[in-house]
């Protein structure tokens, strides 16, 4: 015989996890998943391809620690960081300010 289990005690499904998360820690250090591909690397500046646009990390001694699995990190004083929208269908990239 099948019991039916009462709607409060229902396990609530999991949220979806983002597509895209930044997490800094002590101004240092950053992981970015999501992550494309690298448009630009250099010790004072590093540009992301993610699926909803280019994220720019401004600083110095920027080093790339290790990346796969569309995840990154970078180690260095991080100073700014940019997010420019998704291109648009004719190219290019618009800024944010």
């Amino acid at each position: 015989m099948k019991r039916k289990i009462p709607s409060s005690t229902r396990v609530p499904k999991p949220s979806p996890v983002p597509r895209e998360t930044l997490e800094i820690s002590n101004r240092c250090e950053l992981l970015l998943c999501g992550v494309l591909g690298i448009e630009e690397y250099r010790t004072e500046k590093v540009r992301l391809r993610t699926d909803r646009g280019i994220v720019e990390i401004c600083g110095s001694s920027l080093t790339l620690c290790w990346s796969g699995e569309k995840r990154l990190l970078l180690r260095g004083f991080l100073e700014c960081i940019r997010f420019e929208n998704r291109p648009p269908k004719k190219g290019g990239y618009r800024s944010c300010h």
